[in-house]
């Protein structure tokens, strides 16, 4: 079984677009958070999220965004309500089970504080290695690493959305085989015709 993986869309359907038509033969679809940025919304962004049955964490963006919007219900006259439910309903974190291997995803990180920062180079990235699964991903620091940490296979996707490299700007996303748990972090090819 293969699975996607995408992070930090932020209301970037283009790029996201290209990436789903980069995935290639994937079971399953993961994203770790973010969909919107800063205070922008994207029906299509969440809409290709719910056809997709991606299983999804709320990301810092998400949540910001829902915190001025919840006492609105929503209703900006643009968010469609079947989104404004997903996004809602969606949690922090997620455990799941899939081919024999269990996964944990959140949008930042496992530990105290939640929104930390955790960069293959800080020192607090060892720690991943300490956390109870065979898969983790998350993704918030736009930094792409795909790192086997003791039992635990730690993957960050980078960006689908917005390059925070300033050499390459290049947008990241991944695909994890359970089976073998080879993962390649790909960029978003717009060139491709796809």
């Amino acid at each position: 079984m293969k699975i996607g993986i995408v992070s930090d869309i932020h209301c970037n359907v283009q790029a996201f677009q290209a990436a789903l038509s980069q995935l290639g033969d994937v079971d399953e679809l993961f994203c770790a958070g973010d969909s919107v940025y800063g205070y922008r919304w994207s029906n299509e962004v969440v809409a290709l999220l719910r056809e997709r049955n991606a299983h999804t964490v709320i990301g810092n963006h998400d949540y910001d965004f829902l915190k001025i919007h919840r006492e609105r219900d929503g209703a900006n006259g643009h968010i469609t309500p079947e989104n404004y439910d997903f996004i809602t309903a969606l949690p922090r974190s997620y455990r799941v089970e899939m081919s024999g291997r269990s996964i944990y995803m959140v949008h930042a990180s496992p530990f105290e504080p939640p929104g930390e920062y955790i960069y293959p180079k800080t020192p607090r990235f060892k720690d991943l290695g300490r956390v109870d699964a065979d898969l983790f991903i998350y993704g918030h620091t736009h930094t792409a690493v795909a790192e086997q940490l003791g039992r635990v296979l730690v993957v960050n996707p980078g960006s689908v959305g917005e390059s925070r490299d300033i050499y390459t700007h290049a947008l990241t996303f991944a695909v994890v085989d359970l089976a073998s748990m080879e993962t390649e972090i790909r960029v978003v090819d717009f060139l491709s015709g796809d």
